[in-house]
């Protein structure tokens, strides 16, 4: 029976090697306070067990306040003091090569030439994915000032490469800063699109909606499946005004291959 109760009170995601520390720091001060105001006001039994629930709940399930990781990290990062947390903004979702401002007027293209096939589901044609597929593998391996490099050379316009920490970055007729598996995808997706006939611009433009059909984890090469993260309390990508995206992510190393469009965002 207590078992069963506590893995109902239990959220995985939010606890253990995906707890986020500003969270639990924050939630610690906030019912440490609630136990204490109590304890003074009425009885100190009633602060021991506001204390000793909200422990619990925080331990069980990683914060206790709603919409916690929405505030939290912020919240802490804007304090006067250090509260002993090691806590970095997460990063922004990675750009793509090229803007690409209506994704659907390039579906047609990728069907005329092949790369895309299926009647009432779209999906990758078997050569195509062989291809880029190829051209991924044959940059697994290489450093990213390397994979930088190729990401610079692949689009249709002078660019110059160089790289930040974990961001790469290509810069010519717009910044792009990337992830390295999506600088791996686009780069090899536009030699794919090119090989199969589709001129360098519009393969450059095509390189990051074509992310969501990836076959395999750009970086790793382990498989994808459509996934859910967040900001904060395990996620690891994205912006705090939206703290639950859905990605094409790898189930291997849990990179973030693509980013789905949320639809409010689309009409």
């Amino acid at each position: 029976m207590l078992g069963q109760l506590i893995d109902s009170l239990s959220e995985p995601a939010y606890t253990g090697d995906r707890r986020c520390w500003p969270c639990t720091v924050l939630n610690a001060a906030l019912v440490g306070l609630a136990a204490l105001l109590i304890g003074r006001r009425w009885r100190r039994l009633g602060g021991v067990i506001v204390l000793g629930a909200g422990g619990l709940l925080i331990a069980l399930r990683g914060y206790v306040v709603p919409y916690t990781p929405r505030f939290a990290p912020r919240l802490v990062d804007r304090l006067p003091v250090d509260v002993g947390v090691d806590h970095a903004p997460p990063a922004e979702p990675s750009d793509s090569l090229v803007a690409t401002d209506d994704p659907n007027a390039l579906v047609g293209v990728l069907i005329e030439a092949g790369v895309l096939t299926g009647d009432e589901m779209l999906h990758l044609d078997d050569g195509f994915a062989e291809t880029w597929g190829r051209e991924m593998d044959a940059l697994r391996g290489a450093t990213d000032g390397e994979v930088a490099a190729a990401a610079a050379a692949a689009v249709p316009y002078d660019a110059e490469s160089t790289v930040s920490g974990e961001r790469l970055l290509v810069a010519g007729d717009r910044d792009a800063w990337l992830s390295r598996p999506v600088a791996i995808a686009e780069a090899a997706a536009i030699e794919a699109l090119v090989e199969a006939g589709v001129d360098r611009e519009t393969a450059a433009r095509a390189a990051g909606p074509l992310r969501m059909f990836l076959p395999a984890c750009p970086d790793c090469g382990g498989p994808v499946a459509e996934s859910t993260v967040s900001n904060c309390c395990g996620g690891t990508k994205g912006v705090y005004d939206h703290p639950d995206r859905e990605v094409l992510a790898c189930v291997d190393c849990e990179a973030v291959c693509y980013e789905f469009q949320p639809l409010d965002d689309a009409e």
